[in-house]
Order: C-alpha cells, then structure tokens, then sequence
C-alpha cells in the first residue's frame, strides 16, 4: 500500500509567509493548496479534504477568526485540524482555548516543524494522529 501525502492547506494573504511556509511544508513532504482568500477558503478545505490548515489571523476580507467557525461549523470541515498564524506581539488576542495549534511570525523551521507535530500531523514518520474531535465550537 502507498503512502498517501497528506495536503496542507495554507491560507495566507502575505507573498513572503505564502513563500516561506510553502518551502517549509514542501521540504517536510506535505503536498500544499493555498489561497489568499478567507472567503473561499471553507469551501476550498471541503473540495481538498486536507491533513491541516495553517490560518493566518489577519486576511483582508474577512477574519481568520470568522474563518475558522465556518470551518467547524461545517461538517465536512470540522475535523480538520486549523494552526492559526500570529505575529508573536497578537497572541493575547488569541482564545487558544479554541485553536489546535499556534504558530508565531516570524518563524523558524523549528517552530513549524513544532506546532504541526504537536496537531497530530507529519508526514512520513508515523506520527499522525486522528484528527481532532467532532465537537462543533459556538
């Protein structure tokens, strides 16, 4: 049986952290999907079904905030594991309580490696995890 590549899915309105974190996940073995809109990312994530979603908190449409409830509030979607991407001084508005993972600007390869392990996903070494429960968030 073959090894399936899991798909990250990037969504990230900023051409450097669209290219770094696309190196960062192609080296690591992820196939990546990406797009520079909040508002087409939901229905994006359920044609792709991918392993994870990094999210980057500040989009210009719409909030990675309201992003990230239409994706657990959609079936399809719900599971999908969501690491949202802050700059290090915008934490404290971060209700980490409802996130899977964070992952701070600027970032080393470290940290990405860190925060996508620590959601349960990797490519490769067996350390994937089920995804995250069903549990919808209000």
């Amino acid at each position: 049986m073959e090894a399936v590549t899991p798909k990250l899915m990037l969504v990230e309105n900023d051409p450097y952290f669209i290219y770094l974190l696309r190196l960062y996940a192609e080296q690591s073995g992820f196939l990546v999907i990406s797009t520079n809109s909040g508002l087409g990312a939901v229905t994006m994530a359920q044609q792709e079904c991918p392993a994870v979603i990094l999210l980057e908190l500040e989009l210009p449409e719409v909030t990675g905030w309201e992003v990230l409830h239409e994706l657990r509030s959609e079936p399809l979607t719900e599971a999908i594991p969501v690491v949202l991407c802050v700059w290090q001084d915008s934490e404290d508005r971060c209700d980490v309580g409802h996130l899977d993972g964070l992952l701070h600007k600027p970032l080393q390869y470290e940290d990405f490696v860190a925060a996508l392990k620590g959601v349960g996903v990797w490519p490769g070494d067996g350390s994937q995890k089920p995804r995250r429960s069903s549990t919808v968030m209000a």
